[in-house]
Formats: C-alpha cells, sequence, structure tokens
C-alpha cells in the first residue's frame, strides 16, 4: 500500500500511495506525496503533492504547497506555491493558486482565484475627487 522510494537525497520524504483509500490525510512537514489510486476524503499536505494519471480523487478540499494533478479531482484545490495541470487532468472544482500552469488538454470547471500580495514599488491608481 505504502512505497517509500530512494532518492539521492536522504533528507527527502517520498510517499507513493497507490491503493484505494477512505479519511482524511494531514502532512505537517514537508512531504513528496503521490497519489496514484482512488481517494476520498480531505487531503493537505505540505511539499510536492502528485495526483497520478490513475488517481480518482473525491475530496471537499485538497491543500498543498505545489501540486500536479495527472488524474480526476472533484473538489476545491487550495494551492500556496504552485498548480500545475497535465494534459489528462480533470479537475471539477473551485481552484486557489498564485501560479496557475494548465496544459493542453486539461479540463478545469470551476472559479479560479489567483491572490496575490501588493508590493510596495507598486503603483496604485489615484482616487479622482
Amino acid at each position: 500500500m505504502f512505497k517509500k522510494n530512494d532518492s539521492a537525497q536522504t533528507d527527502d520524504k517520498v510517499i507513493n500511495i497507490e491503493a484505494g483509500m477512505q479519511g482524511n490525510l494531514k502532512f505537517t512537514g514537508p512531504v513528496n506525496l503521490r497519489l496514484n489510486g482512488d481517494f476520498e476524503g480531505d487531503l493537505e499536505a505540505r511539499g510536492v503533492l502528485i495526483i497520478g494519471e490513475k488517481a480518482d480523487v473525491k475530496a471537499k478540499t485538497v491543500k498543498g504547497d505545489t501540486i500536479t494533478i495527472a488524474g480526476r479531482v472533484k473538489g476545491d484545490i487550495i494551492c500556496s506555491k504552485r498548480l500545475e495541470l497535465s494534459s489528462s487532468a480533470r479537475v471539477l472544482g473551485n481552484v486557489e493558486a498564485p501560479v496557475l500552469i494548465v496544459n493542453e488538454g486539461a479540463i478545469l470547471k470551476g472559479d479560479c482565484q489567483m491572490p496575490f500580495e501588493e508590493t510596495k514599488g507598486e503603483v496604485k491608481e489615484k482616487k479622482k475627487e
């Protein structure tokens, strides 16, 4: 069910889930998580989250730092750094990410928000009086 992959860096924590799962998963420390099976429940992962081409995820929310989706996701996605939808991705839900990459062929049905922080050097429009 869980496979731990060896990597060049011993600090990397890689979890590869190929079986079907239900429940709520929350990783408080950085981890590289790859889902290749069915998952139902809420999912939160710090670090890298990859939803593989064979994955079918049904969640109220999927939260992560860097997320790549190649499979199916039904639920809202909140990403703090970067969200990429591969050409095989099928997403039904609202998306929030500062960086969004949608490859040709990907399907996204939902609202998209791309939050940003205003910088001090940014020119602001003045109100006309």
